[in-house]
């Protein structure tokens, strides 16, 4: 299947469908700072100052789901006011990842302590310890968004896939395996991605090799016990309603935006966010409480740059660049995500594994 803005074009392996998504033209693949060169050349200075102000959505987001908890767990309401109570938390806790995100890339505080602080309560809900992320999210994916090898948040080759064990089991679970525990995906596999590669992954895999490990394990490690902890608090009666329900819920969130943001692009071996982002738009509820994190070809070209800003660059990228700039509804977004496999036969081509006739030479 490529990666074609055409849909009338055929694809050549079976049971795929072509996306709507402009073909990469490898002639025209530009370095990020290109565009933030040329950008910077129309974006107001204000753009790129910090927003502290922003702590408010982080500081009233905690304070509900406190509340919540508390009211949960203290007056045991009826469980149809459980359940409306697991879904808000669940929400909430995407938000203060989402503002978590922001803050560990810079563009709130300065201040270091105050990153890690909010990068630690935000993320506890994941078991995402901030180092972690900094060194996941910022060097690795950002630094090498899209290229085989480098970026953890790609998908594999045909080759890759057909030498790893790994990949394999992982394949039948993604979104386009046509597999029914794909479409349970969403609901858990962010934080089991992290956990697993907190816990196992890192010290196994080569790309891990200048992450710092003893920090790691020191932040990772206390947010295991207070997991546990916080369990054991809320009981066996309301684990439903204020552990498992808020966790797929959060996770779901967290998932449908990171996988349409790149899942359904090509790989690149030029970190071109142009070619290898999309930008997902939504309504303005869920832009409020997902603080604009589907505009992500936005967020790529500027990572410490707040999202609030995002809009003002996406209007401009609009302007500038109409035949490259890929944006989409993300329920659009998610359909094509279940329509196409994730494995790339090349850079431009999507191919299931069980359906394509292909040898290994020619895979490559």
């Amino acid at each position: 299947m490529k990666l074609n803005a055409n849909p009338e074009v055929s694809s050549s392996v079976p049971h795929v469908t072509p996306l709507e998504i402009k073909p990469q033209n490898t002639s025209s693949l530009k370095a990020l700072t290109f565009y933030q060169q040329e950008l910077k050349k129309v974006l107001p200075e204000g753009v790129f100052a910090r927003t502290p102000g922003r702590v408010g959505y982080f500081l009233s987001f905690l304070t509900i789901n406190i509340a919540i908890i508390y009211a949960v767990v203290s007056y045991d309401p009826a469980w149809y006011i459980k359940l409306l109570a697991a879904f808000v938390i669940g929400q909430l806790n995407a938000g203060m990842g989402f503002f978590a995100h922001e803050t560990l890339h810079g563009s709130i505080f300065k201040s270091r302590f105050l990153q890690n602080l909010i990068g630690t309560i935000g993320l506890a809900p994941f078991l995402v310890s901030p180092s972690y992320w900094r060194f996941w999210h910022n060097t690795l994916h950002h630094g090498n968004t899209q290229l085989l090898y480098k970026d953890p948040d790609a998908f594999p080759t045909l080759s890759v896939y057909k030498r790893s064990k790994f990949m394999r089991a992982v394949f039948d679970l993604s979104p386009g395996s046509k597999n029914p525990l794909s479409y349970f995906y969403f609901f858990y596999w962010f934080t089991f991605q992290s956990v697993l590669n907190q816990s196992y992954m890192r010290f196994k895999n080569k790309m891990w090799a200048n992450l710092d490990h003893g920090r790691v394990t020191k932040e990772f490690a206390p947010l295991i016990i207070a997991a546990a902890a916080f369990i054991y608090w809320v009981g066996a009666e309301n684990f439903l309603w204020l552990v498992f329900v808020p966790f797929c819920i959060q996770n779901y969130v967290i998932l449908s935006y990171i996988s349409t943001n790149h899942n359904i692009s090509p790989l690149t071996k030029i970190n071109d966010p142009l070619e290898n982002s999309l930008t997902v738009t939504t309504n303005r509820v869920c832009d409020f409480f997902h603080l604009n994190f589907g505009y992500h070809v936005e967020h790529h070209l500027f990572p410490r740059v707040s999202c609030r800003h995002a809009k003002t660059i996406h209007h401009h990228l609009k302007m500038m660049y109409p035949d490259k700039y890929k944006h989409m509804p993300k329920w659009k977004a998610l359909v094509y995500l279940y329509k196409t496999p994730r494995i790339y036969k090349n850079n431009e081509e999507l191919i299931h594994p069980d359906t394509s006739f292909l040898d290994d030479d020619e895979s490559s």
